[in-house]
């Protein structure tokens, strides 16, 4: 196959706790020494490319590979099912990968589409949305029952834009589809507040696709839908906020659809994403619609949850690993379950979030995200102290978001641990500050430091102070009502202004993370002015919000009536135990 699997990070690089079972593999032991996936029985055909025209006449093109007869070269006989993946990157012959060709080997079928627009398809490029989903619905239609050798099952295959398709294929298909399964790997949730915007602020995420993508015969990049976006996300129009084209294109509002269409899914994302741990916000969505669940909620440990939904989250960058043995093995286990009907015994299982557990180098099954409620607060205070007690914290310090700056961040580190402790969720950081200028960007990035002075990150977050409205219903809290994952609308109704000198809160969401932190070591905050250059995305704030930040001198409070605090959902070490089931490499 001629499938481009991982060029998402190559445009972004150019542009008390609850206790979890211990045994929640993704198939019980029984099933697990039955199911063996199975050596290469056919060879690979060359790829025959064909056309199907959609129904507003706009012909896309898709190539097939097809079992050989690995003696004589000819197609195999017999019905196959088929593997679909859907790609904006262009079918060229010239792309070495060859994504598909471990599943025909195994007895499928595999087509590559490419996306309206790109390539050699017609129509204008969009960035997702319900027409590509009627597209992918469309070639699944037609994978069914008309292409020959197909079998009428079909399964969606695919990472990074190509996994994130999936969902609004799984969305258009409606019930009793040929759509049996689909496997959307380095996937998202939300694509305004993960990757299209981050607090607030554009980032060039969809501008550097565009450049990507090659543009197919009929698509005009001066008019189409994704070019039109990309143009209002640089000068602050309609798009650079959180507005109805955002919410159609937010995953997790699509999962009613799909599990309703009776869709099973198995996700994945890496803690060093593009947006780490993206499924999560999948998962969660998933769980919660199938049990008929506010879509958004946490998924608390006594929770109903299915098999028909798993996701698993590693210790890997954008696509790494996705064509690696175990993970290939992982989704031809998933693909036989629902696709030839074997008894593999993956779904049997009552904890279907599968997470590499950093530092402690070890996987773990749950139902639950966050894992545990558990949360504990440390304040900020002067001599960069970060202390449980609220009382020792009394003081300011001051920020300046002039890029040149040497008063651009601030750190607070606390004592050692006396106990190993697991980080295991989002986190928040709530800053008490005021500001010269008439908008605030505040960062902030949380750090585990070894007792060699060793200092690892484990999660950032930025915001945008006029988008500081916070949304108590969608945002997440621990015990004791700590808020731990603050929601924000990012809408231009929800923008508030700055008064320059007085005392404001904002409540800067970190992402989440998974992470043994062992006792000895000591946890860390850096809050700075403008995101560092670690940050996980790059930021390209809009020409008024450049304007409205512009030497803007932040006072920071600690203590009294602006107790600045670190929140962070800490669990007992104990709760975790490994998994039985290797679910991918360590790195």
């Amino acid at each position: 196959m001629k499938v481009r699997i991982s060029l998402l990070a190559a445009v972004v690089v150019a542009a008390g706790a609850v206790p979890l079972a211990a045994s929640g593999a993704s198939a019980t032991p029984e099933n697990a020494a039955s199911w063996q996936p199975e050596s290469a029985t056919y060879g690979v055909s060359q790829p025959v490319a064909t056309s199907v025209t959609m129904d507003d006449g706009v012909s896309i093109s898709v190539e097939v590979v097809y079992p050989t007869d690995p003696t004589t070269g000819a197609r195999a006989a017999g019905d196959f099912p088929v593997l679909l993946t859907q790609n904006p990157y262009g079918t060229g012959h010239g792309d070495p990968t060859a994504a598909g060709d471990y599943f025909v080997q195994r007895g499928y079928i595999y087509v590559a589409s490419a996306v309206r627009g790109t390539g050699s398809s017609g129509g204008q490029v969009s960035w997702f949305g319900s027409r590509q989903g009627e597209d992918g619905a469309a070639l699944v239609n037609w994978a069914a029952h008309s292409l020959a050798g197909s079998d009428g099952r079909v399964g969606l295959d695919g990472c990074s834009y190509l996994g994130v398709d999936q969902w609004f294929t799984a969305a258009a298909v409606g019930h009793d589809s040929a759509l049996k399964e689909i496997s959307p790997f380095c996937t998202d949730s939300n694509f305004y507040d993960d990757l299209t915007a981050d607090g607030g602020i554009p980032t060039p995420f969809v501008a550097g696709i565009g450049h990507a993508e090659p543009r197919g015969p009929q698509d005009d990049p001066s008019t189409d839908p994704q070019s039109v976006t990309i143009a209002q996300e640089a000068t602050g129009g309609a798009d650079s906020y959180d507005n109805a084209y955002w919410q159609s294109l937010d995953v997790q509002k699509l999962m009613q659809q799909i599990v309703g269409n009776g869709v099973p899914a198995l996700s994945e994302a890496g803690w060093n994403d593009l947006f780490p741990g993206g499924d999560l916000g999948d998962y969660v969505a998933a769980q919660n619609a199938y049990f008929h669940r506010p879509l958004t909620a946490p998924i608390t440990a006594n929770e109903p949850v299915t098999g028909r939904y798993q996701a698993i989250v590693g210790p890997w960058t954008h696509g790494e690993n996705v064509n690696g043995t175990v993970l290939e093995n992982v989704r031809l286990e998933w693909f036989d379950t629902w696709l030839k009907g074997e008894h593999t015994g993956m779904t049997d299982t009552s904890t279907p979030l599968h997470l590499f557990e950093n530092t402690a180098s070890q996987w773990v099954d749950t139902a639950a995200w966050p894992p545990s409620p558990s949360a504990q607060t440390y304040y900020l205070g002067s001599g960069g102290s970060l202390s449980s007690s609220r009382s020792a914290s009394a003081g300011n310090g001051t920020l300046s978001w002039a890029a040149a700056s040497s008063t651009n961040s601030l750190t607070y580190t606390t004592e050692p641990l006396t106990s190993s402790a697991v980080l295991d969720g989002p986190s928040d950081l709530t800053v008490y500050a005021a500001s010269t200028a008439t908008d605030v960007e505040l960062s902030a990035t949380l750090n585990v430091v070894a007792p060699d002075g060793t200092v690892v990150k484990q999660a950032d977050g930025v915001l945008l102070g006029s988008q500081r409205a916070l949304d108590p219903v969608q945002s997440w809290y621990g015990t004791g009502g700590t808020l731990l994952d603050p929601a924000h609308p990012f809408t231009q109704a929800s923008a508030q202004p700055i008064v320059p000198g007085r005392t404001t809160r904002y409540d800067v969401s970190m992402l989440a993370n998974f992470t043994l932190i062992p006792a000895g070591d000591r946890i860390q905050v850096v809050v700075t002015s403008q995101t560092p250059a670690n940050f996980h995305s790059p930021l390209t704030p809009t020409p008024q919000e450049s304007a409205n930040l512009a030497n803007g001198v932040y006072t920071v409070g600690y203590g009294g009536f602006t107790p600045s605090a670190l929140n962070l959902p800490l669990a007992s070490s104990t709760q975790f135990t490994a998994s039985p089931t290797d679910w991918g490499p360590s790195s």
